[in-house]
């Protein structure tokens, strides 16, 4: 049984003679009536009353009738609901992304206005490093990724339109409010050599942590580590708290607290790239966040 069989059946029931059904569907009255015949070798029933004169439906064909039209009902809603999907507008995005990313106006601002534009898709935002990201999104574990730079050498191998720069960010240092390095504008990591550091935990593997262990080595400083920290919004409260300083993305400075000053970092190259990266074969709802980022990739 096929949807040409259903149809044809359909349009003989409401027509109730077979040339006019035929004209209906485009078709001769031969191969009409052979799909006829065939619907009703396989229901095994007649479905019609039939002479020169007249045709009319048999009880069997009546209830089928009720549920041919079922039939049809459940295709187009089920074709709409694959469009639907195909073109992104339902399902579920997996975004994965680094532990500053989403302090970024850009990125927030994308998510807002996707979850305007696609209110059938449903967000799942999940935190991790960049190099944790990328292994999910070859793994096909995630949908897209919002993550820092620098890129790890594997994800440098991918082709360009995989990775796109979303922004860059300078690096501020951030330091308890009443900190003596406050009365400057600008602070260079020389000036930090005897300061107590508060990083992302090193087992996370972030790329801030990466970039900063770059820029010390450049400075010629070893930077004095007193904790680390799983969060963001940990850090900046130890901070806060006068447990040490902190290096972070300027995009966390919008996020301010009373208890907690930034300033800039003077060195060469004190600045973060942020990246969004995709799968191998990245779905339709991907690319329209990826749309509302930086533009079609």
């Amino acid at each position: 049984m096929d949807f040409r069989q259903i149809n044809a059946f359909i349009a003989v029931a409401e027509e109730l003679h077979f040339g006019r059904a035929a004209a209906r569907l485009n078709l001769s009255q031969p191969p009409l009536s052979q799909q006829i015949k065939g619907l009703e070798e396989q229901l095994r029933v007649r479905l019609f009353e039939r002479n020169r004169r007249s045709v009319r439906l048999t009880p069997a064909g009546q209830a089928f009738l009720r549920h041919a039209y079922e039939v049809l009902r459940t295709a187009e809603t089920g074709a709409q609901a694959a469009r639907r999907a195909a073109s992104g507008e339902v399902g579920e995005l997996r975004v994965g992304y680094s532990a500053s990313a989403l302090y970024s106006d850009e990125v927030l601002q994308a998510i807002v206005r996707y979850r305007q534009r696609w209110p059938g898709v449903e967000i799942r935002l999940l935190e991790g490093s960049t190099r944790s990201t990328a292994r999910d999104l070859e793994a096909d574990r995630l949908d897209l990724g919002v993550v820092r730079g620098p890129l790890p050498d594997a994800v440098l191998d991918w082709p360009a339109e995989r990775r796109r720069l979303v922004s860059r960010d300078p690096l501020l240092v951030a330091m308890p409010r009443r900190h003596p390095l406050t009365a400057r504008r600008r602070v260079a990591l020389a000036d930090l050599r005897e300061e107590r550091f508060i990083v992302m935990a090193r087992h996370l593997g972030t790329a801030l942590n990466d970039l900063l262990d770059r820029l010390f080595a450049v400075a010629g400083v070893r930077p004095q580590i007193v904790l680390e920290t799983a969060e963001m919004a940990s850090l900046l409260g130890l901070v806060g708290a006068g447990a040490g300083i902190a290096i972070v993305p300027a995009a966390v400075a919008h996020h301010r607290s009373r208890c907690v000053a930034f300033r800039s970092l003077a060195d060469a190259n004190a600045e973060i790239e942020l990246f969004q990266l995709l799968p191998p074969t990245p779905t339709p709802m991907a690319r329209n966040l990826c749309a509302e980022l930086i533009g079609d990739p």
